[in-house]
């Protein structure tokens, strides 16, 4: 609860010194979240009521004269703290929940629709009260998880991942000791790496389970805007997702010719939904992206299937390229094939999906020839950009993880200054890091471990970069 601290607000001893000691003369304290778990709290386990850590969950609330009065390391502080606390706060809250659950299972306080009473408790959508009741079941199933949760070293998203990794429970202990110190996103590659080295299901179970968790939804929001939500098992969702990103680069090409006014990366994902589910263009450039679409597809026609020439279909298909080993497309390994947007498939489904036209597996470990270029070119050839993509999987910026589809090739040691158009002397780089990289005079620099670090090897071009309105236009 938040409440009036004019007479001085009470801080726990790990909520930490918020960027600034409460002495500061710039400090200026107004007002606390004071304690929300009373002595003996307890949680829900198993149907019994175990005793769980209690103590304050309390923050110092700085107004905002403090805050001016702070620096940006002290700021970062600052929110490191109150993201702590908001972890611990939903650890607590997942606790509560299951104390109400206990008492609608015993018959004590019986709760036909215990979504209902938390929206009406919380004034949270009816949505978010399913999501958040189920979000606490699943941590109420895992203790070092919601221990983890409840001592705020992991947050929501994080103690969800967690909680759906499919492998033993030894293993998941170790995820959750490595995702304290890290983020959102670094656990669920974490717990992606684990499940595949440690995983409790073979890869085709696995695919099974995914396709049976496929939905769908739409709905009008409180304006009348209709809302789209979708998920597919991996097969499915390369044809579907290499489809729609090749209409949206279609929609790209004609984008980077406009300066001002150009529409923002999510406003051309719904005109590519628009056209792709209803047939809509809005402009004489989107139409006209379409017939090239089409365009190209025809050229190729006489490859496709019948079905694929169906004049009532919106979007043709688009081709899937998927590398795969040699051994794994035979089926003595279970080796993964990659599509060229980073989804790894099972080799019993890339096989199905090699006798489909538009599916062009690419086999690793067979003789084909170099693919390096050397001096010959600069441009990437499709080959050697397929063995690039088998290698860095993502955009090797440190930190960034873009996918291929949205990466270029970059050369390490330019090619303009004599760089050879060879694999040793690639790495896929997303648009946004690669034009960054140019403009600041960056290096990409491996490292022993198969990382990349950057190096910035020369001042900055002497163009300045270009202002930007708030959103700027992305390459898919």
């Amino acid at each position: 609860m938040l409440r009036d601290g004019s007479e001085g607000a009470r801080r726990s001893d790990d909520a930490g010194a918020l960027g600034a000691d409460a002495s500061h003369p710039n400090t200026e304290r107004s007002a606390a979240v004071t304690q929300a778990s009373p002595t003996g709290d307890q949680r829900a386990s198993g149907g019994q009521a175990t005793p769980h850590t209690s103590g304050p969950l309390s923050l110092i609330r700085l107004s905002a004269a403090a805050l001016a009065g702070l620096k940006r390391d002290e700021l970062l502080s600052v929110l490191s703290d109150i993201e702590r606390l908001a972890n611990r706060l939903a650890g607590y809250r997942a606790e509560v929940l299951g104390a109400l659950e206990v008492l609608n299972e015993s018959g004590v306080a019986p709760d036909a629709s215990p979504h209902l009473s938390l929206r009406d408790a919380a004034g949270v959508s009816e949505r978010d009260a399913r999501r958040m009741l189920r979000a606490a079941e699943k941590a109420r199933e895992h203790d070092t998880v919601l221990e983890a949760l409840s001592e705020g070293d992991i947050n929501a998203a994080q103690a969800e991942t967690l909680c759906d990794a499919r492998v033993p429970d030894p293993v998941r202990a170790e995820l959750v000791a490595a995702a304290a110190g890290e983020d959102t996103d670094a656990t669920r590659r974490r717990v992606q790496r684990a499940e595949t080295e440690h995983s409790v299901e073979t890869p085709i179970e696995r695919f099974e389970r995914q396709r049976a968790a496929r939905g769908a939804g739409w709905r009008r929001d409180h304006e009348g805007m209709l809302r789209l939500w979708a998920k597919f098992d991996p097969d499915t969702g390369a044809h579907v997702e290499a489809a729609l990103e090749a209409l949206c680069r279609e929609y790209w090409i004609d984008d980077k010719q406009v300066r001002s006014g150009r529409r923002t990366p999510a406003q051309r994902d719904a005109d590519v939904l628009a056209y792709a589910l209803a047939g809509l263009t809005y402009t004489d450039a989107d139409a006209a992206a379409v017939r090239r679409l089409h365009a190209r597809a025809s050229a190729r026609s006489d490859n496709l299937p019948d079905e694929s020439r169906d004049p009532s279909r919106q979007l043709p298909p688009a081709q899937i390229s998927v590398l795969i080993g040699l051994d794994a497309l035979r089926g003595q390994t279970d080796e993964m094939g990659l599509t060229d947007a980073g989804v790894e498939l099972p080799p019993e489904v890339v096989r199905r999906m090699a006798c489909d036209a538009e599916i062009i597996p690419i086999i690793l470990g067979t003789p084909g020839g170099s693919a390096d270029a050397g001096r010959l070119r600069r441009a990437v050839s499709l080959r050697l950009r397929r063995l690039l993509v088998a290698r860095d999987r993502h955009c090797r910026w440190p930190g960034c993880h873009e996918p291929p589809s949205r990466c270029d090739a970059h050369h390490i040691w330019h090619w303009i200054d004599g760089g050879p158009t060879d694999l040793d002397n690639l790495v896929l780089l997303c648009h946004r890091h690669h034009h960054f990289l140019h403009q600041h005079g960056y290096r990409m620099v491996p490292q022993p471990d198969g990382t990349w670090a950057t190096v910035q090897e020369s001042d900055p071009k002497s163009t300045p970069t270009p202002r930007r309105g708030k959103r700027q236009a992305r390459a898919p």
